[in-house]
């Protein structure tokens, strides 16, 4: 398989193509490729191509567009996730995995039972990582679209100001004391979009529920087991690949 290199400036139009210098870093050092070495570029929005190298030094490389190859379909279902910011490297597992299985969008909040200081989670250098981790799952599952990651926000923020998409489901704990139903209930009439809610280690608070729930989300299980606190990660996955699979 071609390496793969991310343009956001591409322009097939164009004689050449000028990586951004991260990327070049990475084409130059890390992979040690140079003039006349073949390697795909896609633009985050969908298109990839075949192009060769025709000069690469340090931070500088430009590039020739010889065709357009087919990319990766996105999911049928177009899915956003809400994520609870997670302790450590358990939020780069779960960006990492939800990017893999296709989300749309990752939009990181700050919930009741967060365990992470809301001030680190607000620094630019961290919203950095979380894109540079997207960006590399993007690059290693063949992906053509980069997913949205916006700054994070407070839980009640985020509900009070998003517009009601087609279909919002808060998943929960099998113990959560609030009416739940099945993921196959809720998902009987499959709609073009979806935003799955996942929550901290520590879970929702009632009174999350309670404003989900007033806020028109419905409440589903990934089943009837509990899931330990380093397993959040695997919610990520599991959640988005079950969405997806139900479109």
């Amino acid at each position: 398989m071609l390496p793969r290199f991310y343009a956001p400036d591409l322009d097939p139009d164009l004689a050449s193509v000028m990586l951004p210098p991260d990327e070049a870093r990475h084409l130059t050092r890390v992979l040690r490729l140079g003039a006349g070495a073949e390697v795909a570029l896609f633009d985050g929005r969908g298109a990839e191509y075949r192009a060769v190298v025709e000069a690469a030094v340090r931070e500088t490389a430009s590039l020739r567009i010889v065709e357009r190859l087919p990319a990766s379909p996105a999911p049928d279902v177009r899915v956003h996730v809400v994520l609870a910011v997670l302790k450590g490297d358990s939020m780069d597992a779960a960006v990492r995995d939800a990017t893999m299985m296709g989300a749309g969008s990752i939009q990181p909040v700050l919930t009741a039972h967060t365990d992470v200081k809301p001030s680190f989670a607000r620094r630019p250098e961290t919203l950095a990582r979380w894109q540079r981790v997207a960006m590399a799952s993007v690059k290693q599952c063949r992906r053509a679209t980069l997913p949205e990651i916006p700054d994070t926000q407070a839980f009640g923020d985020w509900l009070s100001a998003a517009a009601p998409p087609d279909k919002r489901l808060m998943f929960v704990e099998p113990a959560a004391s609030a009416a739940t139903v099945t993921l196959r209930a809720a998902l009987a009439v499959a709609p073009p979009a979806v935003t799955i809610l996942l929550g901290p280690e520590g879970g929702w608070s009632a009174e999350e529920l309670e404003a989900a729930t007033a806020a028109g989300c419905v409440l589903v299980t990934l089943g009837p087991l509990t899931l330990r606190a380093d397993a959040m990660p695997t919610a990520a996955i599991a959640a988005v690949a079950a969405v997806t699979a139900r479109g």
